[in-house]
């Protein structure tokens, strides 16, 4: 091993490195600068972009897409953005999901127990029912078709405070005893 040293060290002394018999320091800005790096402590978090949604809002009979930025994609946070309303901008749509008075939304997404794949519970206040049928089947047009239009919800399921299922009305005048999918109520689609 003593070999080994005494052979590298004539070798590198043959390359013309001198060898020094102290480590020396190095001057002043050899090394590049490197910014501080962020505290671990810092528990600050960035506040976190919206995602965007096709949104559906009453135009005079019919309902109408409008894209806009809603908080996720889950389906309380898309009726919640619903019941917000439509972009200032657009003065001739209008949301049904909020009663006009006290706001309160019609329908609000609730868990089930077991979740159907695909299916998202509404529940319906009572209120709801006592909107006359044509403005039910446009508020119903509004959720089912917003909801739907998430990769992950195929049907929408109506449920009133008790958690029994509902019949919903549809736009040709027919009751719908099941979940309600995009094709039950695109008859009341108007382009944009």
């Amino acid at each position: 091993m003593l070999a080994l040293a005494g052979v590298l060290t004539m070798c590198v002394s043959a390359c013309g490195v001198p060898l020094e018999s102290s480590a020396q320091p190095l001057p002043e800005g050899a090394l590049p600068t490197v910014s501080p790096t962020p505290s671990p402590t810092d528990t600050s978090t960035p506040n976190p972009s919206p995602e965007t949604a096709r949104l559906w809002f009453v135009r005079d009979d019919n309902v109408v897409p409008v894209s806009g930025d809603v908080a996720g994609t889950e389906p309380q946070q898309l009726l919640d953005a619903l019941a917000q309303g439509p972009p200032a901008d657009t003065t001739d749509l209008r949301t049904l999901l909020a009663d006009p008075l006290t706001g309160d939304p019609f329908l609000r997404s609730v868990p089930t127990d077991p979740e159907r794949e695909g299916i998202v519970t509404v529940e319906a206040s009572a209120d709801f029912t006592s909107l006359p049928p044509s403005e039910q089947v446009l508020l119903l047009g509004q959720v089912v078709l917003t909801l739907t239009g998430v990769r992950t919800t195929s049907g929408v399921l109506v449920v009133n405070e008790q958690g029994e299922q509902l019949a919903v009305p549809l736009p040709d005048g027919r009751l719908l005893d099941g979940p309600a999918t995009a094709a039950d109520y695109r008859s009341l689609v108007r382009p944009g």
